[in-house]
């Protein structure tokens, strides 16, 4: 083998590394994915923010935001800043998971709102980025058979949260009547 097809091989390797499919085109075992999608987040942060894993003010693409955080004074008020922001959306978020609403959304946006500013909150972003990539790659190469109980439990997750909402707040008064008549049938959802 020449060493331009070794250099291929590796440049296809490279790009099937996290990918669902082996180099045969098999499905691989999620360790496997997962295993390689960590690894993937931890090279990127790693050329990101280097060795000592900091944040470098100096560094800082967004020029309004390295001004602020290259101030003595308005450096640390807008951390403090950043950080109760982010607070108050994963407060916010936090009930709106059970409840009525885009709970989990409202909680990664402050968890991101963190993550511009504190290394902690970067590895946890990285992390969970990982674990929904490995797992999209996973089940994107699950057979059909695999796939359709994976979406059943899916929706019947989903319908729960919806009926354990309407227990707790009833049904809201925007309700087309013709839903409604539908939704009072439900046990608990009775005029």
């Amino acid at each position: 083998m020449t060493s331009t097809e070794a250099t291929r091989g590796e440049q296809q390797e490279e790009e099937r590394r996290g990918l669902g499919l082996d180099a045969q085109g098999h499905r691989r075992p999620y360790r496997a994915i997962r295993r390689d999608q960590h690894e993937l987040v931890r090279e990127e942060l790693l050329e990101r923010f280097g060795e000592n894993q900091t944040i470098d003010p100096e560094e800082d693409t967004i020029r309004w935001r390295r001004a602020v955080r290259l101030n003595p004074v308005l450096g640390p008020v807008y951390r403090i800043g950043v950080f109760v922001a982010g607070l108050a959306l994963i407060v916010v978020g936090i009930p709106m998971v059970p409840l009525v609403g885009p709970g989990w959304v409202v909680i990664f946006v402050g968890l991101f709102l963190w993550s511009t500013e504190y290394m902690w909150a970067r590895r946890v972003t990285q992390f969970v980025k990982a674990e929904v990539k490995s797992f999209e790659q996973w089940a994107r190469h699950l057979p059909l058979a695999a796939k359709i109980p994976l979406v059943m439990v899916s929706v019947a997750i989903g319908w729960l949260c919806f009926y354990l909402a309407l227990l707790v707040t009833g049904l809201p008064g925007w309700t087309p009547d013709v839903v409604e008549e539908y939704l009072r049938m439900l046990p608990g959802l009775a005029a």
